[in-house]
């Protein structure tokens, strides 16, 4: 579906496209809660506007996404000058990247596109590729956000932090409401993600699995 849809569609048509880095996570870089150099991943970065933003700041960033057409998107925004960013057809539910390879990571808006029987092998999948005590953010819209407009999956907390349990430590969870209404000039001029009420959970990769939550 993602190949056919970016194959299909004008970048800048795609309903989640923006110029400007994703609001928390600019928010946590300035928190210093998430810190240069890195190396950082960036799971599901469609177009790369998030890595290439953190690459500007001095993070070491690899962009994932299953679709092709995102990561030659993502390839064309790049600078000649960028030394730190790099883009990769990857599937975090099968990956290829190397073991261990990342000290923290980010999600916004990939693993709340998942069927509830993918859940698992994306958390084994990120598991994997991460360093033990890695970070991990992870950014999803709201079981809260009752309205109409935006992604169709509002997962709860307990259905996001249930997959992640046995490989990761919960160390925070912040909810975020919205704070505008949602007029049909917001929904002309924002992007879902940044509008729409949220969660933010930091998780950090275990040393040692725990036995799952049954």
């Amino acid at each position: 579906m993602w190949t056919r849809l970016y194959a299909g569609s004008p970048l800048r048509d795609m309903p989640w496209f923006t110029d400007e880095p994703f609001g928390p996570l600019a928010r946590l870089l300035e928190s210093g809660r998430l810190k240069a150099p890195g190396p950082v991943l960036d799971v599901g970065c469609g177009v790369g506007t998030n890595v290439l933003w953190m690459a500007s700041r001095e993070f070491q960033v690899t962009g994932v996404d299953v679709a092709p057409g995102a990561i030659a998107a993502a390839e064309s925004r790049r600078t000649a000058g960028d030394r730190t960013s790099t883009f990769v057809v990857d599937d975090i539910l099968a990956s290829e990247l190397p073991a261990g390879r990342f000290r923290a990571a980010v999600d916004i808006g990939c693993f709340h596109t998942l069927r509830p029987h993918q859940r698992a092998a994306y958390a084994e999948g990120l598991a994997r590729v991460l360093r033990p005590d890695a970070t991990f953010f992870l950014f999803w819209v709201a079981r809260e956000e009752t309205g109409p407009w935006g992604p169709p999956h509002r997962l709860s907390v307990l259905e996001v932090v249930t997959p992640f349990e046995s490989r990761f430590r919960v160390e925070g969870i912040e909810y975020r409401p919205r704070t505008v209404r949602l007029t049909g000039e917001v929904k002309r001029s924002r992007r879902p993600l940044a509008t729409l009420a949220g969660y933010t959970a930091e998780l950090v990769r275990r040393r040692v699995a725990q036995p799952p939550v049954r």
